[in-house]
This record gives structure tokens, C-alpha cells and sequence, in this order.
């Protein structure tokens, strides 16, 4: 995947002007020398201020990758706007239709690893007074629906019925060696615990349709949403948020095996963004941003591997080299699951380039405004083009969500998809508009072999 990128390790980059360019222009970012191509339009195209990937841990490709789902908010809606989950041919670009599903969130939708027209979501609704949460495959090209398992009628003795099921962040299945899809849910009805949802939670296995109830040493029964256990990438168990190192200097997860038995304690705050991945020797990994860590833990990109307990560093205070504090606004993906080695990060950081407080002429950039891949097995990043979204900064008056960077890894790993508002089309004068229009690109890595 790295092949034809380079290692500028902390080489302050130029930040140049670039003109957004117009739906199915390709154009090559003056600094980095990358290729990237606009493929939505979201006013034209659906009368709609957003279009985007639904979130760097979500599934955007199919296993083949030749489609691809972006999520048009309705909160951005225009009058007589479109709003729902888009589907693109993942070798044009182009718009096929809206798939109609109704996921437990906007994110939590999950490609088939065979099947390309096969897309898995919780369906949470009501027909008259029955509540529904079916475990649903939809055909996405015929949209034959299927329901493969309904939750409600099947939660323990005791607990509510009345919803919604949904997974535990950062949204990611477990696929074991036997092809099973392992999930970490959650079921609602119960008070809100930690002024969120709050939720009884279990793992699932949808092969055998068994549920798994956790270690209650470790695992208390009810969570908040933001808390609920989610599986491993290799599908052989889940990593369970600690609440009581919520908002600390300690944060950690408890690793718990395929029947739920607690395995051991890692130190990594899972309340940042990140993503779960798989190292070289097959150990599962989390990967992402770490702030205001005890240690020197902090950084845009920290690794713990959930097998031996060990924290990396690769870039951040103590990675070598050394890039020191995190950028902010860093978000972090691995769903490359053909290559799930590599995680690619993007960062909003400082819009008038690195150590600047405002406009200047010629800002230049270390981390700030860029996106990047790492690679788990040499430690190596290569940093590879400015994304120019400025709605998602930090100290903005009002900041856009929709704006954040959602780099998402194609299949192979070999695409990435980003959206981006486009304030930094000049970077010695970004423009912080709330309601610009926020667009999505593709970028093709020198790797990509479109045959």
C-alpha cells in the first residue's frame, strides 16, 4: 500500500492554494503531489449541504469494491432535499440509488465479506404495538430484505422490550476463523446511565445465533451506549470500555474472550477515536488518538496490542521521530480488513498550518490539516495530502461535525475516501463557514490498480 508514498517523517510541508475542483475532476495536491478526485456534489446532486462517509470505522466498500455507501444527513437537508444512505459504483463514482435501511445508527451498517450485494444492519421498529430489532440482510441491488434473527423477543427474562438494539463503538464485526460474524450489542429500555443511553449489553454470534453475557467482575450488565462492548477483529471476543476511567488519565479496556471471561487490562482510553485492527502476527490491536495520557501516551497515533498488553507509540510525544502533542480532530480508520495492517488518520488541527494563530502567508504543515497512513508492522507513516476541511476546527465559533475528516479505507486499502468543506482552498486565508457545502473525494494511491 505504501508503494510510491514517501516518508517525509517531520519535514514541515507547504500548504498551497488549491480551487475545489468540480464534481468528477481530478486534481493533484500542489504539495504532497497526490491525486484526488471530487465525486459528490451534495446541493446539485440532492439538495443537501452534506454528503459523506458515514464514519472512519464504518464499512463504506463491499468485498470486491464495486460499490460504495455515503450518508447524506438530513440535518443539512434544503428544502425538498434527499437525505439516506447513497450507493456509488465503486469504479465511477457514480450515484446508483438510496438503499432503504434504518439502521440503529447512521453508521452501523456492515458489508458482507462474500457476498458483495450483501449489507447487514439492526433494524429497529414497531408494527403496531410489537417491537422489532431484526437482524436484517438486504440485497442491496434487488433490495430483497432478510431476517436473519429478531433480538426482542429473544432478550433474557426480565429485560424491556421496547428497544432499540444497537452495536458498541466503534461499530466494528469480529469475523473468527470459522467465518462467524461476531457483534457487541446492546439492547435499550433501561434509564440512562451517564446522561446517555443506556443500555443492557451481550455479545452475538449471527452464524449460531447464541448470545454471550460478559464477566459481571468486570462487566457490569448495564452501559451506556458509549461504553457497550464491542468485538475483536478476530471475532475470538470483545474489548469492554472501563466507566470508571472515563474522563481520566488512566483510561482502559478489558479484553474478554469468546465466552465473555475477562482476559486482562489494557491501558488505552477507547473514549477517542479509534478503530480496532490486526497486527502483523495476528494479534488484534486498537488504534488511535490518546490525549492528556498519565504517560508518555499521548499522540495521533497509539497502538495497544490486546494480546500482550503493549503500547506503541508511532506518532506522537515519544515515537520516534518525535512529533510531539497530538494534532486535534483526529480521526482514525482500519477497514481495510484484505490488509488490516495499515490505519489511515486524518487530523483537522490548526487551519492556518502548524503554529500559526491565524492567517499568515505560506503556512507550511506537520500533521495539521493532513491525512496519513501507518503501517502497524515497520511503524512507518507516510503523510500524503491536505484535506482543506476547515469546519471541524477546534476553536471555530461554531463547528460543523459534518466537516470532520471521515477517512475511509477502501477493502484493499488501496482508496480512501474523505470529505471536506473546502475552507482551505486558499491556506493563507481559510474560510470557517458552518454551513458550507461539505463534498466527498476519493483519493487513488499510487497502489490502486483500477484493472
Amino acid at each position: 500500500m505504501s508503494a510510491g508514498l514517501q516518508d517525509y517523517g517531520l519535514k514541515l510541508m507547504p500548504y498551497s492554494r488549491l480551487a475545489k475542483p468540480a464534481k468528477g475532476q481530478t486534481v493533484v495536491d500542489p504539495d504532497f503531489g497526490t491525486r484526488i478526485t471530487r465525486i459528490t456534489d451534495c446541493l446539485s446532486d440532492f439538495n443537501n449541504r452534506c454528503v459523506a462517509p458515514a464514519y472512519p470505522t464504518a464499512m463504506a466498500w463491499n468485498c470486491d469494491e464495486t460499490r460504495f455507501i455515503l450518508y447524506a444527513p438530513g440535518s443539512t437537508m434544503q428544502s425538498g432535499g434527499q437525505q439516506g444512505w447513497a450507493m456509488y459504483d465503486g469504479t465511477t463514482y457514480a450515484f446508483i440509488k438510496f438503499i432503504p435501511i434504518n439502521p440503529g445508527d447512521i453508521e452501523q451498517f456492515y458489508w458482507d465479506h462474500q457476498d458483495p450485494a450483501t449489507l447487514y444492519y439492526i433494524d429497529n421498529h414497531s408494527v403496531g404495538s410489537t417491537v422489532h430489532a431484526d437482524l436484517t440482510a438486504i440485497n442491496v441491488e434487488t433490495g430483497v430484505k432478510t431476517v436473519e434473527y429478531n433480538f426482542i423477543p429473544n432478550l433474557p427474562a426480565g429485560w424491556p422490550r421496547t428497544g432499540p438494539v444497537r452495536c458498541g463503538y466503534p461499530f466494528a464485526l469480529g469475523i473468527n476463523a470459522k467465518g462467524e460474524r461476531i457483534w457487541g450489542l446492546g439492547a435499550g429500555g433501561i434509564p440512562n446511565i451517564n446522561g446517555q443511553l443506556g443500555l443492557n449489553v451481550f455479545g452475538f454470534n449471527q452464524t449460531t445465533q447464541q448470545m454471550v453475557f460478559y464477566d459481571s467482575n468486570y462487566v457490569a450488565q448495564g452501559q451506556a451506549r458509549g461504553t457497550t462492548p464491542f468485538p475483536l477483529l478476530s471475532g475470538q471476543g470483545w474489548v469492554a470500555p472501563d466507566p470508571a476511567s472515563q474522563n481520566s488519565t488512566t483510561g482502559r479496556v478489558f479484553i474478554l474472550d469468546i465466552n465473555g471471561k475477562y482476559v486482562r487490562t489494557v491501558d488505552f482510553d477507547a473514549y477517542e477515536h479509534c478503530d480496532t485492527a490486526m497486527n502483523a502476527a495476528g494479534h488484534d490491536m486498537l488504534v488511535g488518538s490518546q490525549y492528556n495520557r498519565a504517560t508518555g501516551g499521548n499522540g495521533n497515533v497509539i497502538v495497544a496490542d490486546l494480546t500482550t498488553g503493549a503500547i506503541q507509540n508511532l506518532v506522537g510525544e515519544s515515537s520516534s521521530p518525535v512529533y510531539g502533542y497530538p494534532a486535534t480532530g483526529s480521526l482514525t480508520g482500519s477497514t481495510a480488513w484484505k490488509n488490516p495492517m495499515w490505519v489511515v488518520t486524518g487530523m483537522t488541527g490548526d487551519i492556518y498550518g502548524t503554529g500559526n494563530s491565524g492567517p499568515t502567508t505560506n503556512p507550511t504543515t506537520l500533521l495539521d490539516q493532513e491525512i496519513m497512513l501507518t503501517s502497524l508492522t515497520t511503524g512507518l507513516t507516510y503523510r500524503f495530502v491536505h484535506h482543506r476541511s476547515t469546519g471541524n476546527y477546534s476553536n471555530a465559533p461554531q463547528s460543523n461535525y459534518w466537516a470532520q475528516t471521515n477517512v475511509t479505507l477502501s477493502t484493499s486499502g488501496t482508496r480512501i475516501l474523505f470529505q471536506s468543506d473546502w475552507g482551505n482552498g486558499d491556506p493563507s486565508h481559510p474560510v470557517l463557514n458552518p454551513d458550507a457545502a461539505v463534498d466527498t473525494y476519493v483519493i487513488e494511491l499510487p497502489s490502486y490498480n483500477k484493472a
